[in-house]
């Protein structure tokens, strides 16, 4: 027995370590699911699992974007679903106009009207993109803008013809702060572009104004007009319309009493007809509600009752009067009675003279007629009523104008084919690339191509544009024309079905290329679960072993720690 070196200690010491070392991996391995937790676990098995996983990993995304080619090719095909739609409208057009009973040009005007409609609805929808992929258009665009050599569609940057801009997509903007029009017109303004760039724009001799410096944002200044332009979208030739009205004065237009109507009742006879007189020049009718007061007087009602006998005329007591029914006897001196409302909440009041005048809203008061005679009769005549209904012409107010301006916006009937508000990037392809797997080789090239001669002189690609479908040029203006349309239509639908049918191909191409990817994912699953992942039923045997001895050695380094000491009983 030894003192200095428990060596049975030591050795009980060595094999608890194992042992906790042991069931540290264990538990690691049923907490993490995963057999290999790091390189030391299993160095080959690491190096094969991580190599299935990036190829599982590839192949997954490979599906999607094997989806994503399906999705677009569904896209353009669906597209081409309308294009049918109209082809076949067009084909039942070009029939109908082949028979004979159509020969009224009216007919036939409409037909081509619709057609030419239709033409114009095909290039819109073979620019329909994916993404900002466009296939279907031959890379130009419905408005004529054209793909560059390497496939893209950039409106800020594309060159187009000249064409009238408009106010669409800010193209054209207007300041009339300073406006000073003094002429009615409508001016046309072209654009003049130098090889540094530098926009010029003119006007015509004819122009009442002339054409001021051309300002920093590529605009002009006309009659005190500020004109922005986005340069852009500007080339040359390019022109801008504007509709110009003039500063104008005020104007006023006076009434005038134009006759009476009268009425005499109970034989009384009028020696003095009631008259009116509208004293107001064409500077004192200063707005519209006063020229509505004046105008309320046409139509007005003036009756007067008179007493027999001698004092019948040279009386007030001898006679009554009274208009629209106000009875001036009972207006008392320096007093006003209403006469009427108007419908902009003025009103018109009387007094007992017969000085009619319009009240404004804010109480001002303005004299617009008197009425300087009454009806009367003779001495000595019997008592009777006179009731008379007054003319008048009609009074106007013009306030005065400011002056306006308006752009004159395109009117073509294929406006919608513009690119004036453009601003999207789009990039024409004729063929694409989708990478359906984890290796370099697995990517697949879509050309997009057919060959056929059933498409007549068509070009066997993608354009479906009008003209890439030749109904461009057709036209139902007679019997033989509307004939020679018919057989174009059936060749145009042919090349839109070889070209769904190419789609459809693809699309076949790729759902199968789908369900491969997915048994190829699944089956390098499994291998790689079987490397990699724990199988727990084992690893829990495994476990509890570990945990034993664990717990033995434990046991067993506590009873090596009590044999030095029975070295005491010998030194008793």
């Amino acid at each position: 027995m030894v003192v200095q070196h428990n060596l049975t200690a030591m050795n009980a010491n060595r094999y608890l370590g194992i042992n906790n070392n042991k069931l540290s991996k264990s538990l690691e391995k049923l907490s993490s699911g995963y057999a290999i937790n790091r390189a030391g676990d299993n160095a080959a098995g690491l190096a094969v699992s991580e190599k299935m996983r990036s190829q599982i990993a590839g192949m997954t995304q490979g599906v999607k974007n094997a989806q994503d080619g399906i999705s677009m090719v569904q896209t353009f095909e669906g597209a081409l679903t309308e294009t049918d739609s109209i082809l076949q409208r067009m084909k039942t057009l070009a029939d109908q106009m082949a028979n004979g009973t159509y020969d009224n040009e009216v007919d036939r005007t409409a037909a081509q009207q619709e057609f030419l409609q239709l033409n114009d609805e095909l290039d819109q929808i073979a620019d329909t993109d994916f993404n900002g992929v466009v296939v279907l258009n031959g890379g130009v665009m419905a408005d004529g803008t054209a793909a560059d050599g390497y496939g893209k569609i950039d409106y800020a940057t594309s060159k187009r013809g000249a064409m009238e801009l408009g106010s669409i997509g800010d193209m054209v903007k207007l300041a009339t702060r300073d406006m000073k029009v003094t002429k009615d017109e409508v001016v046309t303004f072209t654009a003049a572009v130098d090889a540094d760039g530098k926009i010029t724009w003119t006007a015509p001799d004819t122009a009442a104004g002339t054409v001021g410096k051309n300002n920093k944002n590529g605009g002009f200044t006309y009659a005190g007009i500020a004109v922005s332009v986005d340069t852009s979208k500007v080339v040359a030739g390019d022109t801008i319309t504007l509709d110009l009205k003039a500063l104008t004065k005020a104007k006023a237009q006076t009434a005038e009493v134009t006759g009476y109507n009268e009425e005499v009742t109970d034989g009384v006879i009028s020696d003095k007809a009631a008259s009116i007189s509208i004293d107001l020049a064409d500077s004192d009718i200063v707005n519209e509600s006063l020229a509505k007061a004046v105008n309320a007087l046409n139509g007005l009602t003036i009756k007067t009752t008179v007493n027999g006998g001698a004092d019948a005329v040279t009386t007030d007591d001898g006679k009554t009067s009274s208009v629209n029914g106000v009875n001036l006897n009972e207006i008392a001196d320096d007093n006003t009675a209403d006469l009427m409302e108007l419908d902009d909440g003025t009103k018109l009041v009387i007094d007992n003279t017969g000085v009619i005048s319009h009240v404004s809203k804010n109480g001002t008061v303005t004299q617009v007629a008197t009425i300087d005679g009454w009806a009367g009769t003779e001495e000595g005549s019997a008592a009777g009523t006179i009731t008379t209904k007054v003319s008048v012409t009609t009074a106007k107010y013009e306030p005065a104008s400011q002056g306006s301006v308006k752009i004159v916006e395109p009117a073509d009937v294929s406006v919608s084919n513009s690119n004036q508000a453009a601003t999207s990037k789009l990039t024409y392809q004729s063929s694409v690339t989708l990478q359906v797997g984890a290796r370099t080789k697995d990517s697949v090239n879509f050309t997009f191509s057919y060959q056929s001669n059933a498409i007549g002189d068509l070009k066997a690609d993608l354009n479906c544009t009008a003209k890439g479908l030749g109904t461009d040029k057709l036209n139902l203006n007679s019997q033989e024309n509307a004939n020679y349309a018919i057989d174009r239509i059936d060749e145009a639908l042919n090349k839109v079905s070889l070209v769904r049918g190419t789609f459809g191909a693809i699309q076949n191409r790729l759902e199968h290329k789908i369900d491969n990817l997915n048994v190829s994912i699944e089956n390098l699953t499994s291998a790689e679960s079987a490397i990699r992942d724990t199988d727990m039923p084992t690893e829990m045997m495994n476990f509890t072993k570990q945990q034993i001895l664990a717990q033995a050695s434990q046991s067993m380094l506590a009873q090596a720690n009590q044999l030095p000491q029975g070295v005491l009983s010998l030194l008793q």
